[in-house]
């Protein structure tokens, strides 16, 4: 599907606000797993500094000393410190509960593709567009299909798409681009699952390897496939090593 796609470029743009909420809009519905929240290490989670600390083991000392110079002057300094810091106190509780909720609505496309960040558009030969953030490839498309997931995107978001197995003996075949026959999927080392429809998008697993090997179409849905037991039953778009893969930035 791909050739050289560097070398056969047509045209490189940063698409328009509109186009690039309605790529957003398409994307959500065709991928669903982009609409999941993203992940967040619970690890990461924000703890108090030594500085913080410090400053916080510190406060009750200053407020003593600021109240000081006789009862009368320590009340109500102490009164006007606390009504102060009780304000503080609400402006920091209403920061932290808007970043919240900020995190709350970020999503796995979020992630991937920040709202503040432009989508870039590379026309290649044979009327494929690749989308990219910072001129890496992202997703692509051919005429007015379905967007797909790079491989290497792919590889960080596993769940993206659907999954199919081939066995060990069909794997030098779908490196060299070949598409992936009904036998393959159907042996021992390969897998199948019920109810993908045709056309569906999936990935392309290869028995004992970690991370998919290509993405590929089905040509039928996958009891069709499991009736027949013969013939294509994946038609391969991409696969590790192509001239796709070989692309870490294209375009603007």
């Amino acid at each position: 599907m791909f050739k050289n796609p560097k070398e056969d470029v047509s045209s490189s743009t940063s698409l328009k606000s509109s186009v690039q909420r309605n790529i957003r809009s398409s994307l959500l519905t065709q991928l669903p797993f982009l609409s999941q929240p993203a992940y967040r290490d619970p690890s990461q989670s924000s703890a108090p500094s030594a500085t913080e600390e410090t400053a916080s083991a510190a406060a009750p000392e200053a407020e003593e000393e600021t109240g000081g110079g006789g009862k009368k002057g320590g009340k109500k300094g102490g009164k006007s410190k606390g009504k102060s810091g009780k304000g503080k106190d609400k402006e920091e509780k209403k920061e932290e509960e808007e970043q919240g909720e900020g995190d709350a609505a970020s999503t796995v496309l979020d992630e991937i593709w920040p709202k503040k960040e432009a989508l870039g558009l590379t026309k290649c030969h044979d009327r494929i567009s690749i989308f990219t953030v910072q001129t890496i490839p992202l997703f692509f498309q051919r005429f007015d299909g379905p967007f797909i997931p790079t491989l290497k995107l792919l590889h960080k978001y596993p769940n993206m798409l659907p999954r199919v197995q081939i066995d060990r003996g069909a794997i030098k075949f779908l490196l060299a681009g070949a598409n992936m026959m009904a036998p393959g999927l159907l042996s021992a080392g390969g897998q199948l699952p019920d109810n993908l429809p045709k056309d569906e998008i999936v990935a392309i697993h290869a028995e004992g390897k970690e991370h998919a090997c290509g993405i590929g179409k089905l040509t039928a849905s996958s009891e069709e496939i499991k009736k027949a037991g013969k013939g294509v039953a994946v038609e391969v778009i991409c696969w590790i090593g192509d001239d796709l893969w070989k692309v870490d930035t294209i375009g603007l």
